[in-house]
């Protein structure tokens, strides 16, 4: 720049800089929307980041239970009550029975005739041997948002009392995809107690594959309505709208045993049929976002505030 310019234009460089920082002169200054706390993404991050280090974790591996003890260490630090569920069931792409354990969480000593909503997701990763598949979206960053939403909801118990957290054990196939008789072995298991039960919850919530970069939702066709405008309402109302979007078909997931034994459930997972990531070692810590569990946090805890609300 010319010198002469220079030192010309300076004195009302000085004025432009001296009137910002003037309350009078900020008077036409846009006001811009404070900036969400994200003191919980960090958290279900540092949670999902926990949970990988202890490596690739099918049903029965010893870091499939060091999963289940973190989560129930947790858990119980912010006052909720942990119940494991184990059993025994035949795989049959392994030609072998294998043991599986669910876990269920109730705030303080809430009993089952308090419980009006479920909250879940499974904490097993798939079976590939001589590879390692963290599932770090698949499902370990939902867990990380239920145990972040858990620790938020001690702060209103009696919300927290009508809540039942449930974590699926053997939720993958270990075959080639989830089909009737391969997958969901724990969420099909935990189903049956409620088949029966004289009085069942009225929604339930599943989370899986909601943590990763550029988040992207496709929650299955046949999700019943009521859950699917409150997804929806919830997504309006935290600004993330344009992350959900309704599949064309209906999808197999944990919810859908859920839904057989009469409690409506919505799934809101990723769109795995998108993602190049999907069931491979990519599927690691990198692919996780701390934007993507914000937003996925913001949208549960609202939808748990509209369904508990009625």
């Amino acid at each position: 720049m010319n010198r002469r310019l220079f030192f010309a234009l300076f004195p009302l460089g000085v004025i432009l800089l001296v009137c910002g920082l003037l309350p009078g002169c900020r008077k036409n200054k846009v006001d811009l929307p404070p900036e969400r706390d994200r003191t919980g993404a960090r958290a279900a991050y540092a949670h999902t980041r926990e949970i990988l280090s202890y490596g690739p974790r099918p049903s029965e591996s010893a870091a499939l239970k060091r999963t289940r003890d973190y989560i129930t260490a947790q858990l119980e630090e912010h006052g909720w009550t942990v119940t494991s569920q184990p059993f025994t069931q035949r795989v049959n792409p392994l030609g072998k029975q294998l043991r599986f354990t669910n876990l269920i969480a109730r705030f303080g000593s809430a009993t089952e005739d308090q419980i009006d909503g479920l909250l879940g997701a499974h904490i097993d990763s798939k079976f590939y041997p001589g590879r390692r598949f963290l599932g770090a979206d698949d499902a370990a960053s939902a867990v990380g948002v239920i145990l972040e939403l858990a620790r938020q909801l001690r702060n209103e118990p009696r919300k927290a009392s009508r809540i039942e957290l449930v974590f699926f054990d053997g939720e993958e196939a270990f075959g080639q995809n989830i089909s009737p008789s391969d997958g969901l072995y724990g969420s099909k298991y935990y189903a049956r107690h409620w088949r029966t039960a004289a009085r069942r919850p009225s929604f339930g919530i599943i989370l899986d594959m909601i943590g990763h970069r550029d988040l992207k939702i496709r929650y299955p066709s046949d999700t019943p309505s009521f859950l699917e405008n409150a997804l929806l309402d919830a997504a309006r109302e935290t600004s993330s709208l344009e992350r959900f979007t309704k599949s064309l078909n209906p999808i197999m997931d944990d919810h859908v045993p859920l839904n057989n034994a009469g409690i409506p459930t919505i799934d809101i997972i990723g769109d795995f049929s998108q993602f190049a990531w999907w069931h491979t070692e990519a599927d690691n810590l990198r692919l996780i976002s701390r934007d993507s569990l914000e937003i996925t946090l913001a949208v549960t805890s609202e939808m748990l505030t509209t369904l508990l609300r009625k």
